[in-house]
């Protein structure tokens, strides 16, 4: 369980004022090979994500850099492979096949503490073409009061000016705001620019931590 500081004399139950989402692997779920799957073999696609930095190159669409870009850059530094340029192509243009679902119980969580009023927003490394492309599969971000998408902003997790974007855009007080994401090195972040943080394992873990925060209410049985 994540350590979350203790409330301040006079704060609200759990001293949480508002809860900030990260998107991939907490709302739904996002596997790469999901977009080539059946259309480039797996032993390329594995060879690409270990030898041709695949891992690097989407980090740079999720700043928000375009495709063209991206596929430039990864044909100047591998020209004796172009075959992995068409890989990223290939991911790029079947990225919705990446989305393979939401994730178990996290949107009965978001729908409960909205149910609740709490404040909810998300905070997700996302390149904007393709958030704006695939958002709709995720119906529960009609929930949300404001979304910062990485790549509008140029900026990502964990660098502390998107943190601190979030909470200056939406007034937030950054020892009053839980985040909530799958990676450790994004909830370090959010910890060091003084939010509370909690890494996202799963939706039953998430409800208790919550319902320990006094931000939802405990079972009645």
């Amino acid at each position: 369980m994540s350590a979350l500081p203790s409330a301040s004399a006079g704060a609200v139950p759990g001293g949480i004022d508002a809860v900030v989402f990260d998107y991939g692997n907490v709302i739904h779920t996002w596997e790469a090979v999901g977009a080539v799957a059946g259309r480039v073999p797996l032993q390329d696609w594995q060879e690409f994500v270990e030898a041709g930095e695949f891992a690097r190159y989407n980090a740079m669409l999720d700043a928000g850099a375009g495709v063209e870009q991206v596929l430039e850059a990864l044909t100047a530094a591998h020209p004796e492979r172009p075959g992995w340029p068409r890989i990223m192509r290939t991911y790029w243009d079947h990225f919705i096949d990446t989305k393979t679902g939401p994730v178990p119980g996290t949107a009965a969580v978001i729908e409960a503490l909205d149910d609740a009023g709490v404040p909810l927003y998300a905070l997700t490394n996302f390149n904007d073409v393709l958030f704006a492309r695939t958002h709709h599969l995720s119906p529960v971000l009609e929930r949300f009061r404001g979304v910062v998408v990485s790549g509008q902003e140029h900026l990502s997790k964990p660098d502390p000016a998107i943190y601190h974007l979030l909470l200056d855009r939406y007034g937030l007080c950054a020892g009053r705001t839980l985040f909530v994401d799958d990676s450790p090195g994004n909830v370090a972040g959010a910890r060091a620019v003084g939010m509370r943080a909690h890494r996202f394992t799963g939706a039953a873990m998430l409800r208790a931590v919550l319902i320990e925060q006094g931000l939802l209410p405990a079972p009645l049985d």
